[in-house]
């Protein structure tokens, strides 16, 4: 490495292991290190079997047999769910908060909710007028009511979040926060220099409506734009809704095509390094870095500073005030908002049991489950 890298032993921790020299055998019989082993799988119905793997490190799982099948189809999924023949679906995105909810009705399913590390939040391009007008950011911010969104769209199955780190992390800060206020989220757009026209209040502001596109691939997205949408419009913002497929819209926001989106960031180990990866200068997309994370054409030599600093910083107690230094920054120039996190929604029949999620969601909880016969 060119520099000290804190975050390394914590990413490790993710990162597989495999057999050495097997990486070109992965593909048709993959080997790991995991509580299950492969079995075989069936591409034609998107089904792999595992087995247990007896001579795990913490011990056998309680399941000896593992059938994996990938259900895209919330009407499917939730058939299966009903009829048992799906035993268990953890975090399924393309079930609604309204089918947990009538699937926890059935009194032969269970429905579990934990805290997640995930964080769903709204994107801006900072290099499109008028939201390269941080005023204009933070008048979005004020206008959209998330506490409304989580308790009557969501169920209750998320919360508010105002930060992109989880609360959970050790360098977690919240930064300058935002509460639903339209009336200051006019008086923003006032200063900002995009007056009501005529005074009453729903003559829009911009000629221009904003652009907001979005993924088609998850079942609540589409419910919280039009809520979104509504609320910009009643302080005078218009806002066009577009929809994607997920790889064209990745591939639209990476070329810098968009006025504003949302997506969903996994939290995964917790690591505040990311913080790097959504927000240096460094990180914005090229045609040679098109995977690169900060698509929002966010710069800030104040942020790159600090965030540099940070992650190369050894001491917990220093590197933990730079973190907080860093989303402090990013909560005032606003390239982003966060909106909230998603709790882990686990559906299971009846007699399945001792399901413990953690806020990843990773599928090592399995080694604990057992299940009763049916």
């Amino acid at each position: 490495m060119r520099k000290p890298w804190t975050s390394l032993l914590g990413n490790l921790v993710s990162v597989p292991v495999i057999p050495q020299g097997s990486a070109d055998s992965q593909k048709d019989h993959p080997v790991g290190s995991g509580p299950f082993k492969f079995a075989s799988r069936d591409e034609s119905q998107q089904v792999v079997d595992l087995a247990a793997f007896e001579n795990y490190w913490q011990g056998a799982p309680a399941i000896k047999n593992l059938r994996v099948r990938t259900i895209l189809d919330a009407n499917t999924l939730q058939a299966e769910l009903q009829s048992g023949n799906v035993d268990i679906a953890s975090g399924a995105s393309n079930l609604s908060p309204d089918s947990y909810k009538f699937l926890g009705q059935d009194k032969n399913l269970q429905v579990k909710q934990f805290p997640g590390a995930n964080v769903v939040y709204l994107e801006f391009n900072v290099e499109h007028p008028p939201l390269n007008n941080v005023k204009v950011r933070q008048a979005i911010a004020y206008a959209v009511d998330r506490e409304s969104i989580v308790r009557d769209l969501m169920l209750g199955q998320a919360r508010v979040a105002n930060s992109i780190l989880p609360e959970s992390s050790w360098a977690y800060d919240a930064g300058q926060k935002y509460t639903y206020d339209p009336a200051r989220a006019k008086q923003l757009l006032d200063e900002a220099g995009f007056r009501d026209p005529d005074g009453d209040g729903p003559q829009m502001r911009f000629q221009k409506p904003i652009s907001f596109k979005i993924s088609s691939g998850n079942a609540a997205v589409s419910q919280y734009a039009g809520v979104i949408q509504n609320s910009l419009k009643s302080i005078g913002v218009p806002v066009n809704i577009e929809t994607f497929e997920t790889s064209t819209l990745i591939e639209q926001l990476s070329n810098g095509q968009f006025d504003m989106t949302t997506l969903r960031w996994v939290g995964g180990n917790q690591d505040p390094v990311f913080l790097r990866d959504l927000f240096h200068s460094e990180e914005i997309p090229t045609s040679d870095r098109k995977a690169a994370r900060n698509r929002g054409r966010y710069k800030s030599a104040d942020f790159d500073r600090v965030i540099d600093e940070a992650v190369s910083t050894l001491d917990r107690d220093k590197a933990k005030a730079l973190y907080a230094q860093a989303q402090q920054i990013v909560s005032r120039d606003l390239p982003l908002l966060p909106l909230w996190y998603p709790d882990v929604m686990v559906v299971a029949r009846k007699g399945v049991e001792n399901i413990q999620v953690d806020p990843s969601n990773d599928y090592s909880f399995l080694r604990s489950v057992t299940v009763q016969k049916k």
